[in-house]
């Protein structure tokens, strides 16, 4: 499928006939093979689209060395650009994002016609860059909550690494060394190296300044207790912003929907 810069590899599983639809949008350094397992547990119970996001899996981007193919507002073009591609989808969909696909879904939620395409959004281990950047402000000026804010950036060093073209190259396999994939399907080089263009794109540049934080559409939140990259007091605040949200803490690392794939369709299909 051509979107505006790239061309978008789109998979479908599960009953093309069924009443609901969902959207499985995967993050860095996977691609769409991070839900098989999940899509086994859905069965045949609702209609499922998969996509390879920018970066990753077959995905193709006409200038994958340009850092403007991989912004947010891009990628959220490209989740339009899916749902509008479904051979006769019926919306609202249902979406359930991981890691990256959840920051990028975020922009995407953020949009006019988000209320009419989705129906329900479940976010895991993706915050809004836009919601980061009003939290860190507000912590910057509470003593009391720095060691939270110290805490989250030590958890974030390999962020600031892929900013530096002569670190980038080498973290994806300290993280691999450090044990930090752990319960994670296993990555390409590929993926690894295409991927942090994301980071490059959109994290200091976000966090530097953007629009207000905002989402219409049902949502919830799953936040691993045992994940290495965020903590779950990131969620703080949240219902400041999101009309309608359940935050759900689950005993799993960062890579929950691979691990647990059927707690994580189960809790998909309970928001149908």
């Amino acid at each position: 499928m051509r979107t505006d810069g790239a061309t978008i590899a789109v998979f479908e599983y599960g009953n093309p006939d069924a009443e609901n639809t969902v959207l499985l949008v995967h993050g860095y350094p996977d691609d769409h093979r991070l839900f098989l397992p999940m899509i086994d547990a859905l069965g045949d119970r609702v209609r499922i689209i998969a996509y390879d996001t920018r970066g990753g899996g077959d995905t193709v981007v006409d200038d994958r060395d340009a850092l403007r193919s991989f912004t947010l507002p891009r990628l959220a073009e490209d989740v339009f650009a899916v749902v509008d591609s479904i051979p006769g989808h019926r919306t609202p969909i249902h979406v359930f994002a991981h890691d990256w696909g959840s920051v990028q879904m975020w922009e995407a939620m953020s949009a006019p016609r988000a209320a009419s395409t989705f129906a329900s959004y479940t976010s895991v281990s993706g915050p809004s860059l836009d919601h980061l950047r009003q939290l860190a402000r507000t912590r910057a000026v509470t003593l009391s909550r720095w060691p939270s804010m110290i805490s989250q950036l030590a958890r974030s060093w390999y962020i600031w690494g892929f900013y530096v073209p002569v670190l980038s190259r080498h973290i994806p396999r300290v993280l691999s060394t450090a044990g930090y994939y752990k319960d994670a399907p296993r990555p390409s080089p590929e993926n690894e190296r295409r991927g942090i263009a994301l980071y490059r794109a959109n994290v200091i540049a976000r966090l530097a300044g953007g629009p207000p934080a905002v989402c219409v559409v049902p949502t919830t939140i799953v936040a691993p207790l045992r994940d290495r990259f965020l903590a779950a007091d990131l969620n703080d605040t949240v219902h400041g912003w999101v009309s309608d949200v359940e935050v759900i803490a689950v005993d799993a690392g960062h890579w929950w929907p691979y691990s647990h794939p059927a707690a994580a369709a189960q809790l998909l299909l309970s928001r149908l």
